[in-house]
């Protein structure tokens, strides 16, 4: 009878931290870049940022996975959230995202051997260029938002990439000459060929494309991953947050088009700066 007393007692005395431990969160962070050093710094930076705020309510954890992964984990009904991600009309559906963008992309380019892209003027029209019988390659696990639709017509002239460092090989296919063009950022290119390769290249602005495109924290359609979008959406309305961003496109871009992007973030998003 003590001995059942004592157990009881134990119990009780542990029960508390049990009924009181934070819910798990995972945050995904995707292998875009053949460098992963690269990957590993870009990931830890963002997780660094956000964990201050998610911490006091979750234990947080970070996880690299790729592209294709990353996507099909979102879509489930694990605890798991991600960051910088575009938003599609399959993707509204499937996940929740941020209010405010945590990162502003530069549009893609279109990449071709300078011999390929020597007749065609600074902006081009991927349709036309289809249409012209030029072939593509692409990755499928991403959104190419205005062009998705577009590829779909054009199914015979459009290689599609899938597994890891899918990235990585959509730039050596056209390395390789394995198709005409690609469309990718150009600072991805850059990591993924050498400056011998990335010198035979040139580029094209896509007249079907915004000259920015939003990035959001996204999460899974789970309690947990509303809960931490609640956090974040307060979170990216503090002047942190506003240096945060500042110092990150600064980082990635030229400081006119970083200027150009934080106009956005106060004019559009009233993101709040120290006074």
């Amino acid at each position: 009878m003590k001995f059942f007393k004592i157990c009881i007692l134990i119990s009780l005395l542990f029960t508390p931290s049990l009924i009181y431990a934070n819910p798990s969160l995972t945050i995904l962070s995707y292998s875009y870049f053949s460098d992963e050093d690269a990957d590993s710094r870009s990931g830890e930076q963002y997780y660094n940022f956000f964990q201050p705020i998610l911490n006091t309510y979750f234990d947080t954890v970070l996880t690299r996975t790729n592209h294709a992964r990353l996507i099909k984990r979102l879509s489930t009904n694990e605890a798991v959230c991600s960051f910088n991600l575009i938003k599609t009309k399959a993707r509204n559906k499937q996940l929740v995202f941020s209010q405010i963008p945590t990162y502003m992309h530069q549009q893609r380019k279109l990449f071709g051997f300078k011999n390929t892209l020597k007749d065609l003027p600074t902006k081009v029209s991927i349709s036309k260029l289809l249409n012209n019988k030029h072939t593509f390659a692409i990755v499928s696990s991403t959104s190419y938002q205005q062009l998705d639709v577009i590829f779909s017509d054009y199914r015979t002239q459009v290689a599609k990439i899938t597994g890891a460092n899918s990235f990585a090989q959509l730039s050596q296919l056209l390395i390789h000459k394995r198709v005409d063009m690609i469309i990718d950022y150009e600072n991805t290119m850059k990591m993924n060929l050498t400056d011998t390769q990335f010198s035979q290249l040139e580029s094209r602005d896509i007249s079907e494309y915004p000259e920015f495109i939003n990035g959001y924290f996204a999460c899974s359609k789970t309690s947990e991953g509303k809960k931490a979008i609640a956090l974040i959406d307060n979170y990216m309305k503090t002047p942190a947050a506003y240096d945060f961003l500042k110092q990150t496109h600064h980082n990635s871009t030229s400081p006119e088009v970083a200027e150009r992007m934080m106009a956005i973030y106060k004019t559009t998003f009233n993101i709040a700066q120290h006074k």
